[in-house]
């Protein structure tokens, strides 16, 4: 095969494009033509070097089982990953847990001492203390409106108060809610963080002793990647093959002799404008914690067996207008043709659309016949 590659070269070296001739001399310098356009065909003449370059071949329809494959990287689930952000500035008194720990959920991660969250504490329990007196006010007051003793004005003055410090201690309470910190958990403006999942300590900042004031920085994340993703970048044309529960195989490149099987569970709604990939999550059980976020991977999508055309990759040829391939419409006559392309197998591309099962292509070095 190489010695057929370099026997063409000095042939490919040797053609000019149609607006300069396609008009050659032989070793005994009488001129010949290596192709001759005519009317958007290419007609290569006997004395042509073309005729023992080109390589041509019937078209077959094939039942093709062959997939395609995408690029692919493993993610961890968003909803299994959580960002710890200190609420309020303070100084982080203990941290429970080192780099890499194991956590399960309502564990204690860190123990933070804050002066404003003394503060809304001492608020919370000022508006707890008014609303239990409140509270009790106003029972005394029903009981003895009950007895008439005490007057109906009195009953709904009480009752309005304790409306209003109901209303007070509720407000205490969504302040802290909205830092996502409950009353209960605080003592002074001591706060102990709880984990919300099992998982790993997978990202450490603080340090203890130190104060924290960033609330938009994460002071640790815990990760839990019993489950991941892979996430596969598939092409455009490819979309139409995608389908809920496909099967997939994944090769991942940190582990060459391994295949993992997994299967389609959601296809992207947007399309990437510059990449014109969408996205594709296949979901994968990783109970040995082995697959870790960002790992290189491909993944091979299997598609139903379908009949169709497939051709040598080499018979395709690309420019401006997209792809094409030269068919044969008589002995040694060549037209071009645009074709439509579909999965990729190998050496072998399928064609969707512009050949027929019988055409004869070319199918090696069609690119000497391109005129551009």
């Amino acid at each position: 095969m190489t010695f057929f590659r370099s026997a063409i070269l000095p042939i490919a070296a040797a053609l000019v494009v149609l607006s300069v001739g396609c008009r050659r001399n032989n070793n005994e310098g009488e001129p010949f033509d290596v192709f001759i356009l005519k009317e958007g065909k290419f007609f290569v003449p006997e004395a042509s070097p073309l005729r023992n370059a080109l390589q041509i071949q019937a078209v077959e329809e094939l039942l093709i089982e062959a997939g395609f494959s995408a690029p692919a990287s493993v993610e961890a689930d968003p909803a299994d990953v959580v960002k710890f952000h200190v609420p309020m500035p303070g100084r982080i008194e203990k941290i429970h847990v080192r780099l890499g720990d194991s956590v399960t959920k309502g564990q204690a991660l860190v123990t933070i001492d804050s002066s404003e969250l003394a503060q809304l504490n001492a608020e919370y329990q000022k508006a707890k203390s008014a609303e239990r007196k409140a509270k009790r006010d106003f029972d005394r007051v029903t009981e003895l409106y009950q007895h008439d003793i005490a007057s109906k004005k009195e009953l709904e003055e009480s009752e309005t108060e304790y409306s209003f410090q109901q209303s007070e201690l509720k407000q205490a309470e969504i302040r802290f809610i909205q830092l996502g910190v409950q009353p209960g958990d605080i003592t002074g403006g001591i706060l102990v963080l709880r984990s919300p999942i099992d998982g790993k300590v997978s990202e450490m900042e603080a340090s203890g002793g130190s104060y924290w004031n960033d609330s938009s920085a994460p002071l640790m994340v815990i990760a839990n990647l019993s489950n991941v993703y892979f996430t596969a970048s598939v092409q455009e044309k490819d979309i139409p093959r995608l389908y809920p529960g496909q099967a997939v195989s994944v090769a991942v490149t940190s582990f060459s002799d391994e295949v993992f099987k997994t299967k389609v569970m959601t296809t992207g709604e947007l399309l990437d404008p510059e990449t014109r990939t969408v996205k594709v999550r296949l979901p994968i059980e990783n109970s040995g914690h082995r697959l870790l976020p960002s790992m290189y991977a491909t993944a091979n999508f299997m598609i139903k067996p379908h009949a169709g055309i497939m051709v040598p990759v080499s018979a395709v040829i690309q420019d401006a207008k997209g792809s094409k391939v030269f068919v044969e419409s008589s002995d040694w006559v060549f037209e071009d043709r645009a074709v439509q392309t579909g999965i990729e197998s190998g050496n072998q591309i399928e064609i969707i659309k512009g050949l027929s099962a019988g055409e004869r292509i070319v199918a090696r070095e069609g690119v000497l016949l391109h005129v551009h």
